[in-house]
């Protein structure tokens, strides 16, 4: 068994990489129906990816609803639940800070 701090990167990596896509993919932009189409496929790879990366690891939840239902399934304890969470908000926040540095967009909130 992963140790928790392996579960804790892990989920944190996923999660970065998961919206990272999706905040490059989707965010300030005017999509055409042919983008649309395209940005749905970038977000399910982007997903993917993340979840073949880290899923052996953390079992790639990569959102807190999704740790919330293997708990209530007892498949996590309450412990586990507050660190994945906490992994998940932290790469979500990282993913939104490399968004803001890769595209100067301090000034827009």
């Amino acid at each position: 068994m992963a140790s928790i701090l392996k579960k804790f990167v892990a989920e944190v990596t996923g999660t970065f990489i998961s919206l990272g896509v999706i905040i490059i993919s989707v965010v300030g932009k005017s999509l055409t129906v042919a983008d649309k189409a395209e940005t749905w496929i970038k977000i399910g790879l982007g997903l993917s990816v993340a979840i073949l990366l880290v899923g052996g690891i953390s079992g790639g939840h990569l959102n807190p609803a999704v740790s919330l239902m293997f708990y209530l399934h007892k498949e996590l304890t309450f412990k586990e639940l507050i660190i994945y969470i906490l992994a998940q908000l932290i790469g979500a926040i990282l993913a939104y800070m490399m968004y803001k540095i890769m595209y100067n967009n301090s000034s827009n909130k």
